[in-house]
């Protein structure tokens, strides 16, 4: 009996790797498809802007080298369901998996090499999305602004942030683009154990050659626990030297959505010392930085549960009913951050829901298959 169940487990493991090497390819093959038609569609949109500047070719390689993570990371979730519906389909078509299961092996065994490929690629989405992508984003928009003139059209950016070398955060309801202008800027400082120790409010900062002119504001000293020491300081105006300009919260380093999962962690955490409740839009990036990678495991299974119906087992159209069903879950989660970001419901609870939502109905198909 103990020979047969070791038997067993070799063999299963045998077959969770032949499964595994047989996803991993048609992922790849996905993700360097939408890659290279992504840059494509993107270059044809850009023709008329090379001709017009004359855009060197080394501008346009580097361009386009910093703007395929990106796409890699969006496209991936997508991949890997095609990539687990096309297998799950050839399984089917050949009788292996039918084989499996008269074997004895369970649908809801014969998934987990599909959750374990999911995982993996949720892993290597992440570090990308984190480690990788704040540096080619930022030089992808440096580009894009300088070679293709494609700044942004707005002229006004709302609740712009901003962390400086020396441990200050910059947060200002308003950016005036065109004016050179700050509205409602709050500067909290901290020591280097990031304790607070001073906080400053101005209702307009003005920038010019010399630094920044700060008209009508209050300088708060904080004590231990940012409580205030001291009275406050009013003023009229005050010139300013920050290491900061009207640029810095136009670079690509300040949005949230490009942010480091830790720095912009550490941005909510120090927006809330400065008393702002309302970091509902934050707080959805940080959860989404953890909840989309997660994305890749249920189109896994998405890909695989949708291809096991009776109706389509074997046949293309299970490919095609799993493009509808990831269509669907897409759907799902961009309406939930929607959702979390309009504060109806908790960012959490938003943000999660419809994976969880969508992971449950996957089991739950799994647990009736036959």
């Amino acid at each position: 009996m103990k020979l047969e169940t070791k038997l067993g487990a070799s063999e299963m493991r045998i077959l969770d790797r032949y499964v595994a090497r047989q996803i991993l390819p048609v992922w790849g093959w996905c993700l360097a498809t939408f890659m290279l038609l992504s840059c494509l569609i993107d270059l044809f949109g850009h023709l008329d802007e090379i001709v017009r500047y004359q855009i060197s070719s080394s501008t346009i390689f580097a361009y386009y080298l910093n703007f395929s993570p990106l796409v890699v990371v969006k496209a991936s979730p997508l991949a890997i369901l095609i990539g687990s519906a096309f297998l799950t389909t050839r399984l089917m078509r050949h009788q292996e998996l039918l084989a499996m299961n008269a074997s004895g092996t369970s649908m809801m065994r014969s998934a987990v090499p599909f959750l374990f490929v999911g995982w993996i690629a949720s892993v290597l989405m992440f570090l990308v999305n984190d480690r990788l992508i704040p540096k080619t984003q930022a030089a992808y928009e440096r580009i894009r602004q300088e070679a293709f003139q494609g700044p942004g059209q707005d002229e006004t950016l709302s609740n712009v942030a901003i962390l400086d070398t020396f441990n200050r955060l910059y947060h200002a309801r308003q950016l005036d683009r065109q004016h050179q202008e700050l509205k409602d800027l709050t500067v909290l400082e901290h020591d280097w154990n990031n304790r607070p120790t001073k906080s400053l409010y101005a209702s307009r900062a003005i920038w010019t050659p010399h630094g920044w002119l700060l008209l009508y504001g209050t300088v708060y000293r904080l004590g231990e626990g940012g409580r205030l020491r001291g009275t406050p300081e009013p003023f009229v105006e005050r010139l300013i030297a920050y290491p900061v300009t009207p640029a810095s919260f136009r670079e690509p380093e300040a949005k949230p959505e490009i942010m480091p999962y830790g720095q912009l962690r550490l941005l909510i955490t120090r927006l809330r010392h400065m008393g702002m409740t309302s970091v509902r839009s934050y707080t959805v990036e940080l959860i989404s930085k953890l909840s989309l990678p997660f994305m890749n495991v249920v189109a896994c299974l998405i890909g695989f549960v949708v291809s096991l119906q009776p109706q389509l087992r074997g046949h293309l159209r299970g490919l095609g009913m799993s493009l509808w069903w990831g269509f669907v879950y897409y759907v799902l989660v961009a309406v939930g951050q929607g959702i979390g970001k309009e504060g109806l419901l908790p960012p959490v609870i938003a943000v999660w829901a419809p994976h969880l939502m969508v992971l449950g109905w996957c089991l739950r198909r799994l647990t009736r298959a036959r």
